[in-house]
């Protein structure tokens, strides 16, 4: 009787240890932290772009512009290429607007060798209760964005 309760003790731990190795391995490395603030969002976004990393940075842009995360790379830091980015540090990330499923972040960026600071505004939108970057030029040309147009108005 002893005998067949270690055995099935022993039966039990190993499936739970194959169900345990399986669940840790394949599919992709990206994945994005569920209930993000819009302001963690963007510094998500930055950490993950200066650290060349395109499919976790994708993970923080808007299904709308995530084919254009260079694009949007751009329009956060202000800068072309990747490999700039290394220049600059990401010094704050502040909340400055939201209304509804809109937000606007102020991302303030100095170079790394320098004093030399500047500020960008970054419209956000949420969806399924999370919030994502939308590219710049899609805030202009989508009319869905009006309200994040407005936002964005004062700065």
């Amino acid at each position: 009787m002893q005998k067949r309760k270690s055995k099935a003790l022993l039966a039990v731990a190993m499936l739970l240890i194959l169900a345990l190795i399986a669940g840790c391995g394949g599919g992709s490395s990206a994945q994005r932290p569920s209930g993000l603030a819009p302001d963690t969002v963007v510094k998500s976004f930055f950490d993950a772009a200066k650290a060349n990393k395109l499919n976790d940075a994708a993970l923080y842009v808007s299904p709308d512009s995530v084919n254009d995360t260079k694009v949007v790379i751009k329009y956060v830091t202000g800068q072309s290429a990747l490999n700039e980015l290394k220049n600059y540090n990401l010094l704050s990330v502040k909340k400055v607007a939201q209304q509804g499923d809109y937000a606007v972040v102020l991302a303030t960026l100095q170079e790394t060798n320098s004093f030399k600071v500047s500020a960008k505004p970054v419209g956000l939108t949420r969806a399924n209760d999370e919030w994502y970057i939308v590219e710049f030029d899609k805030i202009y040309q989508d009319a869905k964005y009006k309200v994040l147009q407005q936002l964005m108005s004062g700065f």
